[in-house]
């Protein structure tokens, strides 16, 4: 199979592979991560540090560059701690990408392909700190746009969101219908699907079926269109912790 980092020539030189044009900036390729639509995730080191690069695919960036470099204007905007910061945009040589840093943990989308057994309070954990994630994007006008297990990653403690391709301005919403409120809905049935303490039917699964109180399923139905969704994530919010939380603490 060709190469797909075929590059040019660079002072009188010429690299044929990824790994060529990073060691230019001291950094050393790793291992591939994972492909997804428009591009490929790698892991590459410097100096015994980590970090994620996410290279695009060449005709996407012949095509639609512009659109592309969405993604580091909005990850330049954001400073919170369990969003990657962007370290640098690799543009020479025929590649395109984006170095960004490695958070920890693995997918939630990961964890659950390994049978991985979510208890209540730690899916409530999880969802505390994704609608306090996604109340900070909000408030700075950014959404998501992707919100889903793969994009998702979790140490048992500590919650961070990725991957950015798809991310917009809110103000491009259509007024009826976010995709973050929808996501959040469909990553809790997700966890919830593995959690046997709230499975209350054995041989059935959906949000009927499920063991939660009246205030909780509410929420849940809101994020899922069931019931009069949520216009604001801080009213999200607030209802979420009222209802899941009041336990907890």
């Amino acid at each position: 199979m060709r190469n797909p980092y075929q590059l040019m020539r660079l002072s009188g030189s010429r690299d044929t592979t990824l790994r060529g044009t990073l060691a230019r900036d001291g950094f050393a390729l790793i291992q591939t991560l994972g492909q997804g639509r428009f591009g490929t995730g790698y892991l590459v080191a410097r100096d015994k540090a980590h970090y994620v690069l996410k290279v695009f695919n060449r005709n996407d960036v012949k095509r639609r560059k512009e659109k592309l470099a969405r993604e580091s204007k909005y990850l330049r905007m954001i400073d919170h701690p369990a969003i990657p910061k962007l370290i640098k945009i690799l543009d020479r040589d025929g590649c395109y990408g984006l170095l960004m840093e490695k958070m920890p943990g693995h997918s939630l989308a990961d964890l659950l392909a390994w049978d991985y057994a979510f208890d209540k309070t730690e899916i409530t954990t999880i969802m505390a700190q994704l609608i306090d994630i996604m109340a900070y994007l909000s408030g700075i006008k950014i959404s998501h746009r992707d919100i889903k297990t793969d994009n998702l990653l979790w140490t048992g403690q500590q919650l961070a969101l990725i991957d950015f391709g798809s991310a917009s301005s809110v103000s491009h919403f259509y007024s009826r219908f976010n995709p973050d409120f929808w996501g959040i809905g469909d990553v809790f049935l997700r966890l919830a699907s593995s959690c046997d303490e709230m499975i209350a039917d054995l041989n059935g699964f959906s949000i009927s079926q499920l063991n939660l109180n009246q205030a909780e399923r509410y929420v849940i139905e809101r994020l899922l269109y069931i019931e009069t969704p949520y216009r604001d994530f801080q009213t999200l919010k607030e209802e979420f912790n009222h209802a899941w939380l009041k336990n907890e603490r």
